[in-house]
């Protein structure tokens, strides 16, 4: 990723005023990255969980894995701010596996985050005629498949879970019709009906458009 960076910084430095034009309009692209899931678990009421009448608490349980992923969206550029709409579509391996034992026993699960499908808006301010950074905002909903194993059977489940997105970005003209863009992204997926669950994905990509 950093050689990615690095074009990116270079790029807005050398962009000449000519391609200031082409820095908006209908646009499709291809973009990959890094997914970091977070699960953390607060003072949450195992009784709602599993039926303990106790309170629990879990932090640093993360699911690491590459995604990739389509976009297109319409960029209106004005002199010095600039807004975009976009739909995209995503796919993950991030996964996170837990196990328990009881010396005897052990039963695994693991969860793995498969695609997703979103829209999302982008604000932002022109560094110079050709480069800009901005804000990204936006909601997806995220497919997860779990799978259970219980030392005797297997067992699997999907569900589709909605999240609100945020970040930040740098999009800068490459060529008259191109572009490259970095950005780090935040999905929070909230609890899921059980308070004290958080789930957040930090995700950090990059992409390439083209300019219709």
């Amino acid at each position: 990723m950093k050689y990615v960076a690095t074009a990116l910084l270079a790029s807005a430095l050398f962009a000449v005023p000519a391609q200031a034009q082409s820095f908006q309009g209908l646009y499709a692209g291809v973009e990959g990255g890094f997914d970091n899931y977070e699960v953390k678990v607060e003072d949450i009421d195992l009784y709602d969980v599993v039926g303990i009448d106790a309170t629990g608490t879990l932090d640093g349980l993360s699911g690491n894995g590459a995604m990739g992923g389509l976009f297109a969206g319409y960029h209106l550029g004005g002199r010095n701010t600039f807004v975009a709409v976009e739909g995209f579509a995503q796919l993950s391996d991030a996964s996170v596996e837990i196990s328990a034992t009881d010396g005897v026993d052990t039963i695994g699960l693991a969860v793995k985050a498969k695609e997703s499908f979103g829209v999302a808006a982008r604000l932002g301010m022109k560094v110079n005629p050709s480069t800009g950074v901005y804000a990204r905002i936006g909601w997806l909903s995220t497919n997860f498949e779990a799978t259970l194993n219980d030392g005797i059977e297997t067992y699997k489940d999907s569900e589709s879970e909605d999240a609100i997105q945020y970040g930040l970005g740098l999009e800068t003209m490459v060529a008259e019709k191109v572009s490259l863009r970095a950005e780090y992204v935040i999905s929070s997926y909230g609890d899921q009906g059980i308070d004290g669950l958080s789930i957040d994905n930090n995700n950090f990509k990059a992409g390439l458009a083209y300019r219709f």
